[in-house]
């Protein structure tokens, strides 16, 4: 069995050369644990990305092919979906005179070689909050569920099973970790990041659409670093992160401004962390050097940051998103007391999830060990896989994350 760190530079390989379009140049994949390089991909959420190549090796296994072209046709039928919604969305906006501003991977894929490289999990768009009654009736009209306020701030409409829409009254709160650690720290004064961007400003329109837009390309890569240091922040990034991060660079280079980009980045406490950021892009997937990178940003902090990505996963390092938990809900990091939290939930929660409670009080010390029961039974896969998190959560590696956090950011 290949180790972590032989799968991680075969798989590395693998996109770098798919970038690019040459993996018939690929040497050094004889000992290929096409296993663990699935699993590697699906953590990462490239796993559409590496799909063609790896069901085109004679050595791989049949059931790991299977595998990939699963990964593949399901982000193929939901790109297919989207890209239908889309369409949708751009009209009922021009018809309803509403502006929305579309983020992340529905404007990132089209940098990729093939749209299908770069999965996403969603629709984002950015709406102010007074525009929200009109978004529930465009919602409603096309199909979509009744939409709920997310735990991260946002109305999540859901179509298909496949489609899910999320409308952000905020480009990035000033609440998240890089609002609270970061902007607030530069600009004490802002009521809101996008007001103090002049967001709209600085937008073009989608597709020939006047009320769907897209940041100017400066402003688009801006929004896209600062969405990578708050995850960064919160529990970590993957390698799909610092993909998106080289495929702007390429698709821009020599039509965009550095030197804005630069000042954009300083203007908001980014500038360090990107290029860190853009180093290890080049790092990995780049094959000529970039002549603005500066030499002491290649070290030991670049090293530590590769591993740090490498452990993250598409989302991020969950165990640094848990201790944060812990230590938020206790005085400390208290495993025992975060996992009773998690399922001894408190009167005003429990009554919401069994509206029973509010008539009979008195059945809430019978329903928390029902609730225990039902978790495992209805999403037995998840519990589990948080269970094993606290007790393994190490309060010392987090604080290793913290230090080369610190340091990425001075």
């Amino acid at each position: 069995m290949a180790s972590s760190a032989d799968m991680n530079k075969q798989l590395l390989l693998i996109i770098k050369h798919i970038l690019h379009g040459s993996t018939d140049q690929i040497k050094d994949l004889e000992k290929v644990d096409y296993a663990a390089l699935l699993e590697g991909a699906l953590e990462h959420g490239v796993a559409n990305t590496i799909a063609d190549f790896v069901c085109a090796q004679k050595k791989a296994p049949d059931s790991v092919k299977q595998q990939f072209r699963k990964q593949w046709a399901v982000i193929f039928k939901q790109q297919t979906l989207c890209d239908l919604a889309l369409r949708e969305l751009y009209g009922e906006l021009d018809k309803h005179k509403k502006r929305g501003l579309f983020l992340k991977g529905v404007l990132l894929k089209a940098f990729y070689p093939q749209v299908y490289h770069r999965s996403m999990s969603d629709i984002d768009v950015f709406m102010e909050e007074q525009n929200m009654e009109a978004v529930q009736a465009i919602m409603g009209q096309g199909g979509y569920e009744n939409g709920k306020f997310g735990q991260d701030n946002h109305y999540e409409y859901m179509r298909q099973e496949m489609v899910k829409v999320e409308y952000h009254p905020e480009l990035v709160a000033l609440e998240s970790d890089y609002g609270r650690r970061i902007f607030t720290g530069i600009h004490p004064e802002a009521v809101s990041i996008a007001d103090h961007m002049e967001i709209w400003h600085h937008t073009i329109p989608l597709d020939g659409h006047e009320y769907a837009r897209q940041l100017e390309p400066e402003y688009h890569y801006l929004y896209v670093i600062m969405h990578m240091m708050n995850h960064f922040l919160t529990a970590g990034t993957g390698i799909r992160s610092l993909m998106d991060v080289w495929v702007m660079n390429r698709h821009y280079a020599g039509s965009w401004d550095r030197g804005r980009i630069e000042a954009l980045l300083a203007d908001y406490g980014l500038l360090n962390f990107e290029k860190y950021a853009l180093a290890l892009a080049h790092k990995w997937f780049d094959l000529e050097d970039l002549p603005y990178l500066p030499k002491e940003i290649q070290g030991a902090v670049l090293t530590n940051y590769e591993d740090y990505i490498l452990e993250s996963g598409t989302y991020g390092n969950k165990e640094r998103s848990l201790v944060k938990q812990m230590k938020n809900q206790a005085s400390g990091m208290s495993k025992l007391k975060y996992m009773a939290g998690r399922f001894f939930l408190p009167y005003g929660q429990m009554k919401e999830e069994y509206p029973i409670v509010e008539k009979c009080p008195i059945l809430l010390p019978l329903l928390w060990p029902y609730r225990v029961f039902d978790m495992f039974r209805k999403r037995g896969k998840s519990t589990r896989q948080i269970l094993k998190l606290v007790l393994n959560a190490d309060q010392k590696r987090v604080d290793r994350q913290q230090a080369l956090m610190d340091a990425m950011m001075e």
